[in-house]
Order: C-alpha cells, then structure tokens, then sequence
C-alpha cells in the first residue's frame, strides 16, 4: 500500500522519531474527530436546547438518559471512512491523534463496558491500516470533564457517583452548557463560556477530587476507596480495556500503525493550588460571562443567592463589566437522593452526607452561617501544612495518576509509546532532578515517552479574528516576563509569526530541561477558528478563507522554525457553516461537506478506491496547471496553509526550515550526519521532503528550481516522485541547505488558493508498485 512512512516508530537518544532507515521523521497529521466527543446515537450536540428555556420536554429526558448513548458510528460510518482517511491521506499527513472519550467505553455504569464501540473502532482502525501510511495514537479526550459540565469525556454516572446533581447546575451557575440556550442562530451562544466551567463549581471539584481527593476530601469513599481511587481507577481501567482489546484481536496494528496512547487531555488541577478561595487568583485569566469566586460556587451550589461579577475579554485581559444577582430559589447542586446509589450499586460511607456541600463537611465554609472556615484549605497540605501550587501539583498529584496510567497502558505492549500532557501552558514535570528513591524515578529512565503540548492563540480563539496589527506573547505573560501585561503585546504580523515561533522553541526547551532531551515532543492540538469574523466567509458568495490561512500560516511558520511534530484540531465529518463542528460553536475543521463545490466529489473518491487497474495510475493527482473553475474542490479549507511542503524523514538534524505559500518557495537547512549522494558507498536512503503538487509544478522542469548550498553541495542532487509528491533529496554530510522555488502561478490559482481543493485530493492508491517510496 502507499506510504509516505517506512516501519515501525523509533526514537533516538536526541528524542527524534525515526523511520526504519533511521531517517528524522516530522510528524504532522489532524485529530479524527471532533464530532467523537458526541454519541453518534441519539444525536445530541451541544445546540441541542435542554433545561429551563427548552420548549421540548422530551428533550432533557433523552440528554439525562445518558446510560443509552452509543458511540458506534464515531467518529463516521464506515462507509464513509475510505473517503475520510484518504482525503486525510492526500493533504500530506501522516499521523492521526484518534479521539475517543470514557463515556464512548463506559456510558451504561461502573464496569460495563461497550463492545460494540470497541469492535467498531477496532474497523476504523483497520481501514486506517490498511489505507496505510500513517501513524495513529489514541487521544481518551475530556474537556471540563463531561458533556454534562459543558465539555466531553467522563459518563454521567461519574457525576453521580460525585454526589452531584446535573439538572440543578443551570440554577445553580454550577456549569454553563450550550444546550440551556434555545436558540436557532449560533451568533445568539457566548463565545467559549464552556471553558469557563474550569472555574465552576462542579468541573473544580471533581478534578480536585479525581487528582487529591485523599488530602482534600477524605471523607468521600464510595466502594470502600477514597473517590479519588474510583475515579482514577475507572478511567485507567477503562482505557486499558479498550488498548488491550485492539491489542488482544488486532496485533498487527501495534507493529505498524498504532504506536501510542496519550494520557488524560487537558488536565486540570482544579481548586488545588488555590491560596484563597474568597479572591480571583492570580492564575486565573480566563474570566468570561459571571464569574464567581471559589466561595460564590459553593453558596450557590447550596442554594444561596449571590451577586456575581461578569466579565468580558479584553486584549490586557478580563474586563469586569457588572455584576448580575443569581438565585437558585433553593435549589442546590448535590444529590438530596441514593436514587443513584442503588441504581449504579455506589456503597456510599455514611461519612459522606448527600444533600450536602463535601467542602462544608470538610469544614472549608460554614453554610448554615455563610462563613469561610479556612480561606486557604487548598493552598497547602491539610496533613503536613506544606504550601501547594501549580509546580507542586504537576510535579507529585499529576505525577502520581500519570505513573499509574503509564504503568497500566504500557503493560500491554513494551512498543508502546505513552504520550505525557501535562496541564495546558504550564511547565511540565521535572524527571531530569529526581533521586533514585522517586517513586517517579522509572520515568526518568523511560525510553518510551513522549511529551505533548498544546497551544491555541488566545486572541484569535476569543475573538474570532485574525489580528494582523497586534498580538500578545501568551507564554511570556504567564511565565512572569513582563511586569505589566501590556508589556506583552506584540506589533506587526511578521514580529507576531517570530513570536509564535518564539513560544514554541521555549515549549520545546522547557520539555528538554525538565523531561530531558530523550523525551520527543508532539503537540497534539493547535489550530485557528474558521468562522473568523462574524463568519464573513460563509456569507460572501465568492468568499475565501484568506484571515484564516494567514492565522494557520503563521502556526505553520512557528511549527516548522521550531521542528516540531504536530497533530492540528481538527477534522470534522459533521461540520457545517452554521453550526461548525457541532461542539460549544467550535468551527476548526479543516474540512466541510458546506465547502465542497459538488456532491459527486466523494463518489469520485469512492470511484478511484474500487479501480485497481494501472491505467489510473495519472488519475491519483491532477497537476496544479489543471486547476480551473470546472474542477471540483473537495471541501478543503484554507488549503495554502493546510497543504505545505515539510521534512518527512531526513538525513541529520533539521536546522530551519520555512516555507513561503505566496512566492511558493520552500528552504530546509539540515546538518547531515550521513552522506546519502547516489555516489556514496554506505547505501544510505535519501532525505525525504514533501513537496505538494499543489504549490509546486513537480512535471515540469521548467518551472521547479532547486538550488543547494552548503558543505560540497556540488555532489547533491534530487528526483522526484511524482505519485506521492515526494522530493528525494541525495546530499552529503556538513551543513547542507535545498531551496525550491515554483516560478509559474497556475491557472485560476488566486481563485481557489484559499477556498477549497480541486481533485488532487481524491487520493487513493492501490497500485504498491507506483507508490511505495524509499
């Protein structure tokens, strides 16, 4: 089958992937699929109206019967999945971040897995492999924990078994969900309110539950364990479920395809850390729509009424606007009921009081007086009085559930990579200074870990625009650089690409100072909004993407002058213009059925995957001089900065790399540690750099320009493979620099550069023989 990748994953000493001919690889793919935070059936998504606005009743009674869900038929059906994957295929990627989610495995109760949703992936997966060429690692998703906290991940019954009650957290302000808005026109949702639920009642104490219920909520065992043990150990247990199945019945995706399993996304440390409950701390930046303190969440969350600040975002941050009063009317945000116990079988300690605050009944606040007991319960160690904060929860709570979790995974297969993300933007732990007597010591010497990152532009992600005058260094700000915040920002759109690039090269040095230098790095999620602009795109009839591809193109920028691997959010089968990726408004797919310009575009596809005759061979790319305004675009965004050329797999270690969609001209510096010319004795395979045909006139010698310098450059040299849009790139050992250059602009190209892709993308092969490379 075709493949853009050789063997199975290695890393190196210098934490590279490598490739069988131990060439560096530059992993860049997608994550498939946001619409897999969503059962497949019932069809909820989260505009979906429920709760004290919803004028259909029926509608809360089926979002509550959250046991019933299936996943089955994420993150597609399988008879779309040859399209999907290969449309995927054709961009250049080679890597797939596959999202599952706990309640795909778990939804029915404690223990009941759903098999069907495993074999069904286990399908997918197969289609995957057997399409080839690409790398998979499995990603167990979450945002602020649940779909019933605003997010995605955890089944219901963890809620439950919380002690919480989920259809009193819209009176209570204890989480805010899309679907209480009863609204057919999206522009009517807040902007990224969901995330603020990091900050609410239920999502902050379950997290500090999940993570240190032991030190902070003693008294909360369910099934003769603390509930920091049940959560951890569910979620663990699940995950290994699902692993070890595909393991058990599909072997060989182990050798070829899937090579790691990502710990939980996007932790969060919840209230741990917090030096004073009754004040906004200081780390706490993301302030949007009411915005209530630690304490308010707990009054509200016991029914008492509150005046609360609200918020909106502002280029130097939060930006108080008011204060509104909320009044639950009595109700509160606990179980008052064991309804839940004995229908998932909890054996609550009577130490555990339903109906209850568990902060009061650890005796943080009084609520019959409404008083704050101990300001600071979460800033230190009840136990030992000890002072906790960010770098002490990500270096021993964090550390102790991620030991667990790589120890229980990588039981499976010692092949096994496991993918270490730490909370977002925040240092990750320190392996390098640990003692041999560390109960975290095997991490240390582990030689099969990865670190993964994230990083989404805060300005363009709040505001919805892509700001070209100004931008702010987020890392800067929130590693303390600037005494002011307005020191921060940035001018210019150049300085704001260097920055960019800039906080990508700290991520990467803080991995190595603190993971070592061994530990790979992958970031599994950065991307840009493509409803830019009050969705300006979507309204023009010509319209095209031209604020979007400049954003992504200046992600791409920071990720190649870094050398980074990287997994892109996201790919979307259900995306439309209205509703994006049917997720809190989220609109980051790179592909949309809305932007295809014909239906007939996946049948064309589905056409060339049934044909395995040799005289189809010319019909796996239409050359860029084809494009015209009859082609058929195939859905593809803001494709100049989505399909760009990179190092695939090299000869030496990448020093820059930058690629130039507007002059189309791409130049990768490397210092080669092996001489691979053809003349050479050491049989060594060539570099490999993807040079997509959509940028590059790779059949024509007249206008492709390849120019070499460096350390006796005079021996490099170059062939192409036209089939898999590859550049074969014989150089010799020293510094070596290749530039290539496109000097004709192909037809219409202006056109179509920024709105969809013409059928160069309907990629398929299955003809080895004109498409295997080495």
């Amino acid at each position: 089958m075709p493949s853009l990748i050789n063997g199975p994953l290695a890393v190196d000493d210098n934490g590279s992937f490598l490739d069988s001919f131990n060439r560096k690889l530059t992993l860049k793919g997608i994550n498939l699929d946001a619409s897999a935070k969503l059962p497949f059936s019932p069809f909820i998504p989260t505009d979906y109206p429920i709760g004290d606005n919803n004028s259909h009743p029926s509608h809360d009674k089926i979002f509550y019967d959250a046991d019933h869900v299936s996943f089955v038929g994420r993150p597609f059906p399988i008879s779309e999945a040859h399209s999907h994957i290969s449309r995927i295929k054709s961009w250049g990627f080679n890597t797939i971040r596959y999202i599952i989610t706990w309640e795909a495995i778990e939804h029915l109760g404690p223990d009941i897995y759903d098999e069907d949703f495993v074999d069904y992936t286990i399908e997918i997966l197969k289609i995957i492999h057997n399409i080839g060429g690409m790398y998979v690692f499995i990603d167990p998703h979450q945002d602020v924990w649940s779909r019933f906290t605003g997010g995605s991940g955890a089944p219901l019954w963890t809620i439950y078994a919380a002690g919480f009650d989920p259809k009193s957290f819209q009176k209570t302000d204890a989480a805010i969900l899309h679907n209480y808005y009863n609204n057919d026109d999206p522009g009517n949702f807040p902007k990224m309110i969901w995330s603020t639920n990091y900050q609410r009642l239920v999502a902050s104490t379950i997290f500090t539950l999940f993570f240190a219920g032991k030190i902070f909520a003693p008294n909360c065992i369910i099934d003769n364990q603390n509930i920091q043990d049940y959560l951890q150990s569910h979620f663990i247990n699940a995950v290994h479920y699902f692993i070890n199945k595909i393991h058990s019945t599909q072997p060989d995706l182990f050798n070829h395809t899937i090579f790691a399993v990502e710990s939980l996304n996007e932790p969060s440390s919840g209230l741990i850390g917090n030096q004073n409950i009754n004040v906004f701390p200081k780390s706490q930046p993301l302030r949007l729509g009411t915005s209530p303190t630690v304490l308010q969440t707990f009054q509200l969350g016991m029914g008492i009424p509150q005046t609360v600040d609200t918020y909106e975002i502002s280029v130097f941050g939060p930006k108080k606007t008011g204060s509104t009063y909320i009044d639950p009317k009595g109700t509160i945000a606990w179980l008052n009921t064991d309804q839940y116990d004995i229908k998932y079988g909890f054996k609550r300690h009577p130490s555990w009081k339903l109906g209850s605050c568990i902060w009061a009944q650890h005796n943080v606040w009084d609520p019959i007086n409404n008083t704050l007991l101990i300001p600071d319960y979460f800033g230190k160690n009840p136990i030992t009085g000890e002072k906790i904060d960010k770098f002490v929860f990500t270096n021993t709570f964090f550390l102790d559930f991620f030991l667990d979790f790589y120890n229980k995974i990588s039981s499976i297969n010692n092949r096994l990579f496991i993918i270490m993300q730490s909370p977002v933007l925040q240092i990750p732990p320190n392996l390098l200074n640990l003692d041999s007597d560390s109960p975290y010591y095997p991490l240390k010497l582990s030689k099969k870990l990865i670190f993964s990152p994230h990083y989404y532009d805060g300005m363009s992600l709040m505001f919805k625009t892509w700001n070209r005058r100004y931008n702010v260094d987020t890392l800067g700000i929130m590693r303390g650089r600037y005494l002011n915040p307005i020191f921060g920002i940035v001018f210019g759109e150049n300085n704001i690409r260097k920055c960019f690039r800039s906080q990508f090269i700290e991520i990467k040095n803080e991995s190595f100072d603190n993971l070592g230098v061994h530990v790979p790095i992958i970031m599994s999620e950065t991307g840009m909004p493509f409803d830019m602009d009050n969705k300006q795109v979507y309204k023009s009839k010509n319209g095209s993407f031209d604020s979007q591809t400049d954003a992504l193109d200046a992600l791409g920028f920071a990720l190649e002058g870094s050398n980074m691997s990287h997994t892109f959010w996201a790919y979307s089968s259900i995306n439309s213009h209205k509703w994006g990726d049917r997720w809190n408004c989220e609109d980051f797919s790179f592909w949309s059925k809305d932007d295809q310009y014909h239906s007939k575009t996946l049948n064309s596809i589905e056409l060339i995957h049934s044909n395995n005759d040799k005289s189809n061979k010319d019909n796996f790319f239409i050359s860029s001089a084809s494009k015209s305004s009859t082609t058929s675009p195939d859905g593809v965004r803001a494709i100049n900065s989505i399909i760009r050329p990179y190092a695939l797999a090299i000869n030496g270690k990448i020093q820059t790399a930058e690629f130039s969609y507007k002059n189309k001209e791409y130049t990768l510096t490397v210092q080669s540690d092996i001489d691979c010319t053809q003349n050479s004795n050491n049989n060594a395979k060539p570099s490999l750099i993807y040079l997509p045909e959509w940028h590059f006139e790779i059949n024509s010698e007249e206008s492709l320009v390849v120019e070499f310098s460096g350390t006796d450059c005079n021996s490099n040299d170059y062939a192409i493979d036209h089939d898999l849009q590859v550049l074969k790139w014989y150089h010799g050992l020293g510094k070596q620099t290749i530039k290539i250059k496109n000097l004709q602009n192909s037809s219409n190209y202006d056109e179509f550069s920024n709105y969809g892709s013409s059928s160069v993308f309907n990629y398929s092969c299955n003809v080895p023989e004109y498409c295997r490379i080495t």
